[in-house]
């Protein structure tokens, strides 16, 4: 009798949750944003949401919550109900940040994939003032004067920018000083301020920044020209391959999410990323539409994981 019990309530259990996720969405959904408005996270969030608000015709509500460069955020979505109305859209941190420090709120395996949205690379740019034209002549300047050490604005400890310092630090043998803000349009602020020397951002930040003459493009730390800074030299044509590395813009969900509600959210976003409004502002900004399966989202962060670990080894990262 007990165990007949027992298989009525599981049964009852899995009949309920799937109910439940046929009838979703059935209210307004939250999609937090780890860092302040402003970012390359937070211009994906808003455009994505804006077209999702469309597509399951209910309210998106981008709620930004920065902090230890997005783990308060992360940690929040994380501890949320897992009803499929509480969303993450976060970018590399979602990998790195527990490579580099170990005071993270939550476990990693408490967020699961649902979507990769757009991948973008990073500019390094440097403040207007700076005589340097790109990437090498900035490193052959400070190797020429008496102070070998660079200041690099960064969103926070274990963001894209950060691991951008880490890679110019092995690759050219500097000493990089990361100094963490609460966003990458504030590291943006902090560069023009001549606050710090460098700062690196996605294009989908910088590009307008820098056709306006705010500041200067050292170089784009991808294999290939970018289409919307196409005068930008990529770090491989400077000889510097190694510092290779994107921002990565992806949804998660809180662990227990039910997998119907999490393949319905995948599939508004492949919607999402095909609207031609939604394609036109990322191709401008010089971002990837990506999309792809919650597995294949899987994979890409774990072979991002193996790869950045080396760099936060090499580099001395870790905290």
């Amino acid at each position: 009798m007990k165990f007949l019990t027992r298989l009525l309530v599981i049964a009852f259990a899995f009949g309920a949750n799937s109910i439940y996720a046929q009838a979703w969405p059935a209210k307004q959904i939250t999609i937090v944003v780890p860092f302040a408005p402003g970012g390359n996270i937070d211009i994906v969030g808003r455009t994505i949401g804006k077209e999702l608000a469309v597509l399951l015709k209910q309210p998106i509500i981008l709620e930004n919550r920065p902090g230890a460069g997005g783990m308060v955020g992360a940690t929040f979505v994380a501890k949320s109900k897992p009803d499929g109305y509480t969303f993450l859209v976060s970018s590399n941190g979602l990998v790195t940040t527990t490579l580099v420090r170990n005071d993270q709120q939550h476990k990693d395996e408490d967020l699961v994939p649902v979507s990769l949205l757009t991948i973008a690379p990073s500019v390094i740019i440097a403040n207007n003032n700076n005589p340097a034209s790109n990437l090498k002549e900035f490193i052959t300047n400070l190797k020429a004067s008496k102070d070998n050490r660079v200041v690099f604005a960064t969103p926070g400890v274990g963001t894209t920018p950060h691991f951008v310092s880490g890679l110019l630090k092995i690759a050219a043998d500097v000493d990089i000083e990361p100094i963490p803000y609460k966003s990458g349009s504030d590291t943006v602020t902090a560069l023009i301020g001549g606050q710090v020397q460098l700062a690196s951002e996605s294009t989908q930040v910088v590009s307008s920044k820098v056709k306006a003459g705010m500041v200067k493009a050292l170089a784009v730390t991808y294999d290939q020209r970018s289409s919307s800074l196409p005068d930008v030299p990529t770090t491989k044509e400077l000889g510097y391959p190694s510092i290779f590395i994107t921002h990565f813009v992806g949804m998660m969900a809180p662990a227990g999410t039910p997998t119907d509600i999490l393949e319905k959210m995948n599939q508004a976003n492949q919607k999402a990323l095909q609207s031609p409004e939604v394609k036109a502002i990322f191709n401008n900004a010089g971002t990837l539409v990506v999309g792809g399966s919650r597995a294949s989202f899987a994979e890409y962060m774990q072979k991002e994981r193996e790869r950045l670990k080396v760099v936060a080894l090499d580099a001395k990262m870790i905290q």
